[in-house]
């Protein structure tokens, strides 16, 4: 299987040919905390951390932390937290190239995200483990043996609105929650400043269809993401508007081939992620009918954003979301 499917086991539970369904999210949306150094207090010194699996109470402030999952570390990284381990660091420096998520050459590879070592795990004794819940339900026992763990959901809805609570969950369990807030409200800003070059290039309100293209079985295939998913409510931020109306799965995306694609809103310009060496709106599209009658291929209107721009991740990832757009809009 090519690349680009192997990376779609993404940032919440296993993507493979099928997207398994999800269950419940991490806490109720929107929840605050008054404590603002370390989270709601179960005793005095400790920290509450609210997780798809309950309450989880730390004595302090976790410092050497393993993640299982690409979005948590990600989200380890905004906060100035290096991980002591991380699930697949090839795969990682590939899917995430945002701005600052580099991971750091010192951090351990424990192996597959659905298939961590627990050995390896467990040597570098670990003060936490944060994981993605449906990915990691098999080992969790095996993993809360070894030391606290963090289980997050990523696609509860709104996408946007979960990760950002799940992010600041994280950062109360590292002792960085006033950095979460700085890093979340930079997306915001960076969604306004998208959205005041586009309306002084007359570009406001424009409409678009976010795609993400890889090969499967020796079949081209399209993801198309609807508002469900969490790309689109990040574009959306700067005065966008989603020209894909298709059924959405758990993740908020509808797979097709190249005739889906002419559900596509006429007027709407086709933003799209596809590996350099598994492009099909290059390769397998490039002598198709259907595809070279398509009104945005017509009008030049299909336009690649960054391979590295992962759709799926956290704050450094919505943000470059924002930035390849701009780019690849010319504002």
């Amino acid at each position: 299987m090519q690349r680009m499917l192997r990376a779609l086991a993404t940032g919440g539970t296993a993507v493979a040919l099928v997207l398994t369904a999800v269950g419940c999210g991490s806490g109720t949306v929107g929840e605050t905390t008054d404590n603002k150094t370390g989270g709601d207090k179960a005793a005095e010194g400790s920290i509450t951390v609210d997780t798809a699996q309950g309450k989880v109470t730390l004595d302090k402030p976790a410092t050497k932390v393993v993640t299982l999952e690409w979005t948590y570390a990600e989200e380890l990284v905004a906060l100035g937290v290096t991980p002591a381990g991380n699930a697949d660091n090839k795969g990682y420096g590939t899917w995430i190239t945002a701005k600052g998520a580099g991971l750091p050459d010192k951090v351990t590879d424990v192996g597959d995200r659905n298939e961590p070592s627990l050995e390896k795990i467990r040597a570098l004794q670990p003060d936490l483990i944060v994981i993605d819940n449906d990915r990691s339900k098999a080992n969790l026992k095996q993993l809360q043996a070894i030391a606290p763990v963090l289980s997050f959901t990523y696609t509860t809805k709104p996408q946007l609105e979960t990760m950002k609570k799940n992010f600041g969950e994280l950062a109360k369990a590292v002792g960085k929650e006033d950095k979460a807030a700085e890093v979340t409200q930079q997306i915001d800003t960076k969604a306004a400043d998208l959205k005041g070059r586009l309306d002084k290039a007359g570009k406001g309100g424009l409409k678009y269809a976010l795609a993400q293209g890889f090969t499967a079985n020796g079949t081209a295939s399209i993801r198309m993401l609807t508002d469900d998913a969490i790309a689109p409510q990040v574009l959306n931020l700067a005065g966008l508007k989603n020209g894909w109306k298709g059924q959405a799965d758990a993740w908020g995306m509808t797979t097709v081939g190249v005739e889906g694609l002419t559900k596509v809103e006429k007027d709407a310009t086709f933003l799209y992620v596809a590996a350099d060496n598994d492009n099909p709106f290059t390769g397998d599209f490039a002598d198709n009918a259907v595809w070279k009658g398509l009104d945005f291929v017509k009008n030049d209107k299909a336009l690649p954003l960054d391979p590295g721009t992962w759709l799926f991740g956290g704050p450094l990832s919505a943000m470059h979301i924002l930035d390849e757009t701009g780019k690849a809009l010319k504002v």
